[in-house]
């Protein structure tokens, strides 16, 4: 059984069916045990720890091996995100294991028995605590602004590079440079990252998967099926069929 919680900056999932063969993307991800360490391959070290956070675009590996964990994939833009690379410091991942993590063991452990989200935003809100996260903010350039605004617009066929080039007045490659440039990741991976959001959210609404797939603006539902295996380490078809979805509120930070 996956449990799968899908707030606006990030995806957060308590499972124990995670088979991931060595990958990279373009989000965060944080890895977090329930009570023994976890076992993961992060380029050519193999770690064992209860909580990591791996840096995107850095190749790892994980398997559940039918044990419940808890991952968190983080939009890459998102406030997390930064707060997230400001304390890494470019680093490829980070071990957080100070004398608090057994406290959000057991609460994670709480989570798994609950259906509500109280209980998940309680947990979220300690976990940034343990994290020991502060408040960072980020200036963009006003066209970047712009355009994660008009990404966000898009529920359903976003539109391609092309299309963004022509309203912010750039060609695509100049729009690629400066995207790239001022958010440390490719344009096209962030549009992907969306699509994700967006499949997902049509889940969420009743969608099947090649409804949602099509809905999102995914070349084919294997497609889909591709990038949720990279992104969330199951198949897609795991991820509905064994699945409890729940849906958090704005308010969640």
């Amino acid at each position: 059984m996956n449990k799968i919680y899908w707030d606006r900056d990030k995806i957060s999932i308590i499972t124990d069916q995670i088979e991931s063969v060595p990958h990279r993307h373009c989000a965060m991800q944080l890895f977090l045990s329930i009570e023994k360490n976890l076992e993961i391959g992060v380029e050519d070290n193999k770690i064992s720890c209860r909580c990591i956070v791996i840096n995107r675009d850095i190749l790892h590996s994980f398997s559940t091996g039918n044990k419940m964990y808890f991952t968190m994939i983080i939009e890459p833009t998102s406030s997390l995100a930064i707060q997230l690379e400001e304390r890494m410091g470019g680093t490829k991942y980070c071990m957080f294991d100070n004398q608090d993590i057994e406290y959000i063991q057991n609460l994670l452990f709480c989570l798994i028995d609950s259906d509500g989200l109280r209980e998940y935003r309680e947990f979220m809100i300690q976990l940034y605590k343990f994290l020991r996260l502060k408040e960072q903010s980020k200036i963009y350039d006003d066209r970047i602004k712009d355009l994660l605004y008009e990404i966000e617009q898009y529920n359903c066929n976003t539109p391609s590079i092309a299309y963004f080039a022509d309203k912010a007045a750039l060609s695509s490659s100049r729009l690629s440079h400066l995207f790239k440039e001022q958010m440390g990741m490719p344009l096209k991976s962030y549009i992907q990252f969306h699509q994700m959001q967006t499949a997902f959210l049509a889940l969420l609404n009743g969608k099947n998967i090649t409804e949602a797939a099509m809905l999102s603006g995914f070349d084919s539902p294997s497609h889909f099926a591709t990038v949720t295996k990279k992104m969330m380490g199951m198949p897609a078809s795991i991820s509905v069929k064994n699945s409890v979805f729940l849906k958090v509120t704005e308010e969640v930070n």
